[in-house]
């Protein structure tokens, strides 16, 4: 995808670009989650949490839903459910695959995550923010984390994830090596963990080590209850053509995907996927 006018020296959060950028993608990102044994292996352990943190009587707000993927899962574990995206063209794909499904929400809704002013305080018991949301908004983390939590019951969850710097370096390395000058891009984003538009075409985002969300998310009164690599054993293209030869038997894929879920789960293994996945329980009153 060419780089959108505008973008590419940017390095603070761009709400049209990122809004233009989903525009455009368009279908993709529906096709994205499922096109390759890894990106499969980051949707299952995704879903995991959602199942294991959301009852059917809770209300959850979905922020980032993307084209809806996540949201026709999130329709199946509760019938309260608000789907939220940035971009216009990603809610119409997301109500629309929802629908095949056989599924509603109660409403669609265009949202930054930065400002959820349309909310009242303590209006949902889960919000979802699955994928790049936050790693999208850089320096405005910390007032979406913010917003995120107002938003949240006391008690009720928060399940976010983030772009990883280690578990993406590690995956794409072969790629980036391929870039003029690349161990000058590979020390600028260690350091700050800001991808920019020059050597990602035009996508500007912020990726994570886990301590630094961590730090970010330790700020505020609550607590991570669960973390997790979205990935760790199904990376790395040297085993792409296995796994895809893997995945047409079921008993084989169903463990592997419980191996990947023990694995992912291990504190050494967080920053090790392409996204990191945490649950954070907001505290009591």
């Amino acid at each position: 995808m060419p780089p959108l006018q505008d973008s590419v020296q940017e390095t603070h959060y761009n709400q049209e670009h990122i809004r233009n950028y989903y525009n455009a993608y368009g279908e993709r990102e529906w096709e994205r989650m499922l096109s390759s044994p890894a990106n499969q292996v980051s949707f299952h352990i995704h879903k995991h949490y959602l199942h294991k943190y959301i009852a059917s009587n809770n209300s959850v707000l979905e922020l980032g839903a993307g084209a809806g993927r996540f949201s026709i899962e999130l329709a199946q574990l509760t019938d309260n459910l608000t789907v939220t995206d940035l971009s216009p063209e990603q809610l119409r794909l997301a109500k629309q695959h929802m629908a095949k499904a056989g599924f509603q929400a109660q409403a669609f809704l265009e949202q930054d995550i930065t400002n959820l002013s349309d909310f009242q305080n303590e209006s949902f018991d889960v919000v979802t923010c699955y994928g790049g949301p936050l790693s999208y908004v850089l320096e405005q983390a910390t007032t979406a984390f913010e917003e995120m939590l107002r938003v949240t019951k006391h008690n009720g969850y928060i399940l976010l994830s983030v772009m990883s710097l280690l578990g993406t370096t590690r995956t794409y390395y072969e790629a980036i090596s391929a870039l003029e000058a690349f161990p000058d891009i590979v020390d600028n984003v260690n350091s700050e963990g800001i991808l920019t538009g020059e050597t990602n075409n035009g996508h500007i985002l912020k990726m994570y080590r886990y301590k630094e969300l961590k730090e970010l998310i330790e700020q505020f009164p609550c607590q991570i209850v669960a973390a997790s690599a979205s990935n760790y054993l199904s990376l790395g293209l040297d085993r792409a053509a296995l796994l895809e030869q893997q995945h047409k038997n079921s008993e084989i894929w169903n463990r592997f995907l419980q191996w990947e879920l023990d694995y992912c789960a291990e504190l050494g293994a967080l920053d090790n996927g392409t996204h990191i996945i945490v649950v954070v329980k907001k505290d009591a009153l």
